[in-house]
């Protein structure tokens, strides 16, 4: 079961929706696990608009439970009987309230004192979390009526909250012309929306169409693309992954001839040749962090001759950096026959494009395990890139390349925690070490290579 905080201003004070369950007082329950479900079971029961600001985690009963909390819409809206608004001064002359409802309340207290203090990441429309800040919502549907406007784009009902993250924020909005869809970012990927513009133009129909968006607030708008149907079975499974290999292949290889333009939209930047110092860097911090054995502290810091070896080794294939999509697996890619879409570029970097291969294969290996054909996807991969050299050079790029590419993927997890909130932080502490510790094992497909 889980619940939901609405709360409204009343008098200057500030008043939580309560309902009588025949003996107690206590918050709205629902069984919904998101807030497309927990919005609309508010609206359905008692006639409120809502989007939802955070998700809690509560222990209630010894279960891990969820308090939903809300940005009311509608304040005006009359409330059906067993149901009224209660300020906290109150709550304890409205009949019994049962402590762990009290408890909720006082996490609820909690979130909101933070968020209103003046040095909270998530605080103000130039924060880490805006979407937690009451009227960003209402806001932000503005900016993107307006620029559907400018686009001859009417919308036909009311947006829909659409999918809740930690790290972005996503809504559905229905229009004559077919949905059209917002995301908004965490600073972390704030080059998101002028890159898959950028990729968009210059690879049309293999990344999203990108109708508007806002760079300094971190917003995009794009048109629908369909439905994301996962392909079942090993065969169709293998030729998706090959599908997509060879064309984010030739995405990386014509993209490199801009790499400027790419740069210019802040993405992140992992030069091969600077990748031996930050791995050294990491595995400073995470030790100095307490996030690393002494025996792997020691394995590591063994690596570090052979890994700079083996990024001179691939640089010295004259193979030109690009675009890395570090987020590239069966959810984040449609492939229909020979027609493949990216999207979510949120989590790209500019490096040695063969470093793509890392998340690749890990995702084949995850969906077929001792099945999969890695080979196929490699070869498929690396025939883009003819004119760089034999097929077996290409193929000792490419395994150099899936033993590097945790580095990149550890340096990124940094790069996106530097300067997150404390719950953050809290929730992927252990995602630089991960891939770390990865390199002390063979990585899949890579010939038995390690990051040594």
């Amino acid at each position: 079961m889980n619940f939901s905080v609405i709360s409204r201003e009343i008098g200057g004070e500030a008043c939580l929706l309560l309902v009588d369950d025949g003996t107690h007082w206590r918050l709205p329950a629902h069984d919904h696990p998101g807030p497309v479900g927990a919005n609309a079971a508010m609206a359905g029961r008692y006639g409120l608009a809502t989007t939802t600001l955070d998700i809690l985690r509560v222990a209630r009963s010894g279960a891990a439970e969820r308090l939903f909390i809300h940005e009311l819409h509608n304040a005006s809206a009359s409330l059906p009987n067993g149901a009224r608004w209660v300020t906290a001064a109150d709550l304890s002359e409205r009949g019994p309230v049962k402590e762990d409802q009290r408890r909720m309340v006082e996490q609820w207290a909690r979130w909101r004192a933070e968020q209103a203090r003046p040095s909270s990441h998530a605080g103000g429309s130039e924060g880490w979390l805006p979407w937690r800040t009451p009227g960003w919502f209402v806001e932000t549907v503005a900016w993107a009526v307006a620029r559907a406007g400018e686009l001859d784009v009417e919308l036909v009902g009311p947006p829909e909250q659409a999918d809740f993250r930690a790290w972005s924020y996503h809504l559905r909005m229905p229009t004559r012309q077919g949905v059209v869809h917002l995301k908004a970012s965490a600073p972390p990927h704030g080059h998101e929306p002028a890159l898959t513009r950028l990729l968009a133009q210059w690879f049309p129909g293999q990344v999203p169409t990108v109708l508007a968006c806002d760079t300094h607030r971190r917003l995009m708008l794009t048109a629908d693309f369909g439905p994301v149907i996962q392909p079942q079975g090993e065969a169709r499974i293998t030729a998706a992954f090959r599908a997509v290999a060879g064309d984010i292949a030739r995405i990386q290889r014509s993209a490199s001839a801009g790499t400027p333009r790419i740069a210019a939209t802040g993405c992140p930047h992992h030069r091969l040749e600077q990748l031996p110092e930050f791995f050294t860097r990491l595995v400073e911090e995470a030790a100095a962090e307490g996030e690393l054995t002494r025996d792997d502290q020691a394995a590591l810091r063994r690596l570090r001759p052979g890994l700079a070896r083996d990024c001179a080794r691939l640089a010295s294939f004259g193979i030109p950096q690009s675009v890395v999509h570090h987020d590239l697996w069966r959810g984040n890619f449609r492939a229909d026959g020979d027609k493949v879409l990216v999207f979510d570029w949120a989590d790209s970097v500019l490096t040695h494009p063969f470093l793509q291969l890392g998340v690749l294969l890990a995702d084949l290996d995850g969906a077929l395990g001792s099945g999969a054909d890695p080979g196929a996807v490699i070869s498929s991969y690396t025939a883009a890139w003819h004119g760089y050299g034999s097929p077996a050079e290409l193929r000792e790029a490419a395994s150099l390349a899936i033993a590097l590419s945790p580095v990149s993927r550890a340096l990124l997890m940094r790069e996106r925690l530097t300067g997150a909130p404390p719950h953050m932080r809290n929730t992927y502490r252990g995602s630089v070490t991960a891939p770390l510790r990865s390199c002390l094992t063979p990585a899949p497909s890579s010939a038995g290579r390690s990051c040594s």
